[in-house]
């Protein structure tokens, strides 16, 4: 069984789905920014299923493939993908840089 596939398994809802999984004893392969994002969230293993730690950053079309790419060669296709990436600002209308309105956008929007 090929499992799940996070996309940004940070703290709150990414980790959450990804314990939900690995609860029903399904494999979780788990995407996350940083190293030290992903390391937390290696901690689902102890619930006694696989789980494949990757970094990767949503934005970054050649890391998110390749990340992709290792997550299918060795859990399978995923039976489920979760995209949790997702960056948050605060602004006001038109009080944003468009710099950052197309960083958030390459997150939220292009990455999935």
């Amino acid at each position: 069984m090929a499992g799940a596939l996070i996309i940004g398994a940070g703290p709150g809802i990414g980790q959450a789905v990804a314990r939900r999984f690995a609860r029903e004893g399904l494999p979780v392969a788990l995407v996350a920014r940083t190293k030290e994002t992903v390391a937390a969230a290696e901690t689902i293993g102890s619930l006694g299923t696989p789980v494949l730690p990757l970094t990767a950053y949503a934005a970054d079309e050649t890391a998110l493939r390749t990340a992709l790419d290792t997550a299918a060669g060795e859990l399978g296709e995923p039976d489920a993908v979760v995209y949790d990436a997702a960056v948050f600002r605060p602004d006001t209308s038109g009080g944003l840089p468009l710099r950052d309105h197309l960083d958030t956008y390459a997150v939220n929007v292009l990455g999935a």
